[in-house]
């Protein structure tokens, strides 16, 4: 393939895997994980899952157009470290939002996830002072991170998935380094801190 042909199929790549689906793919991964989870009744699953998709890709998705009115970002890709900081803030408190009403819902290890999701978007926004953390790969490390603290929280038979998803976070992190998106250290520190924190809260808490 050319170089043309790398960046299209990169870019499709960073669309199809984006950060903001992956706490939506990580509720599904607790009810597909073969344990007593995955055998609550499925309008409950249902509605976690609609909760959760629409507070962590629906709402933020619905305030790009009025960053781009407002010129708070120059585009959907937020190349800029200066500009995350607005979208990420924004996007924190619809994620606290969306943790608040899962509370409501007693599913533990739901709401342990998504907690960890909430803090590790919180320490994201934090390293924004000084680092531009490649949030694709912290979000990918967030899914591995599950899927371990499943497996050894629960039990859980799911080292197909950790294969899997590990497979596709380098898949991930290739094509944002094709696109020049980010630096090696960046893609590395921010896997590491998706994975570590969300398994830590989910194995530990």
């Amino acid at each position: 393939m050319n170089s043309d042909t790398h960046t299209k199929a990169a870019k499709a790549i960073s669309y199809l895997f984006n950060p903001s689906l992956m706490p939506a793919i990580g509720v599904l991964l607790i009810f597909n994980s073969g344990t007593y989870l995955s055998y609550l009744p499925q309008a409950g699953k249902n509605l976690i899952l609609s909760v959760v998709f629409t507070g962590t890709f629906i709402i933020p998705l619905c305030f790009v157009p009025l960053y781009l009115y407002l010129k708070v970002i120059k585009n959907v890709e937020i190349e800029e470290r200066t500009q995350r900081t607005i979208p990420y803030i924004i996007t924190f408190i619809a994620y606290c939002c969306t943790f608040y009403l899962l509370r409501r819902i007693p599913v533990a290890m739901v709401n342990l996830f998504f907690l960890s999701t909430c803090v590790v978007l919180f320490v994201n926004i934090l390293l924004l002072i000084k680092w531009k953390i490649i949030t694709h790969m912290i979000a990918m490390g967030g899914v591995v991170g599950l899927i371990i603290g499943l497996i050894f929280r629960i039990n859980a038979d799911m080292l197909f998935y950790l294969a899997l998803s590990v497979i596709i976070s380098g898949i991930v992190a290739t094509s944002r380094l094709i696109l020049d998106a980010h630096q090696p250290r960046e893609i590395y520190f921010g896997f590491l801190l998706g994975v570590g924190l969300v398994s830590v809260f989910v194995i530990f808490l």
